[in-house]
């Protein structure tokens, strides 16, 4: 049955039009130490856990292109990095691992700690600004861990609409 498919491609995709109104509104999240959860990276992984490849991909480079505009107002690092993070974990969860609450957090902290951090080398170090371990240190590293926090929520809410709207 096809018409499953497209029923849960369209709760995933509701899902990331709400998160990104929810991440993007100014002032609704609360600055938790100057920063808040990246909440498309979140969805993005949770959802590629679940999919095949191709689909993870596809939703990867949505994601990336929403938090691109919301952080930057481009395209760019989120883009190319949700893209090839959401394939790999696709290929990777429907060939090598077995799909666990545990083996997603773990890959979790390195994949949003890699994805935050490329995007802090590209964004600011490398632009020279002055003060970057401070910066990383106030914003960077509170980020990565309620986006991990955040992650481990979606985990659930996409294991509950793949197992409901699963053929």
């Amino acid at each position: 049955m096809k018409n499953v498919k497209i029923y849960r491609y369209l709760a995933y995709s509701l899902e990331i039009l709400l998160l990104f109104i929810l991440g993007s509104t100014p002032s609704l999240l609360p600055a938790i130490y100057g920063a808040t959860p990246c909440l498309l990276i979140s969805v993005a992984i949770t959802i590629a856990v679940f999919e095949s490849e191709v689909v993870a991909m596809i939703f990867g480079l949505v994601c990336g292109v929403l938090t691109d505009i919301g952080f930057s107002n481009s395209i760019g690092t989120f883009t190319i990095a949700l893209t090839i993070v959401c394939f790999v974990i696709g290929f990777g969860a429907n060939n090598f691992i077995t799909i666990t609450f545990t083996n997603m957090l773990l890959g979790t902290v390195v994949i949003v700690s890699a994805v935050l951090s490329l995007h802090f080398l590209i964004s600011y170090v490398l632009k020279g600004y002055d003060n970057g371990a401070v910066y990383f240190v106030n914003h960077y590293i509170s980020r990565i861990v309620q986006t991990i926090i955040t992650t481990a929520l979606l985990y659930f809410v996409n294991k509950f609409v793949y197992t409901t709207l699963n053929e």
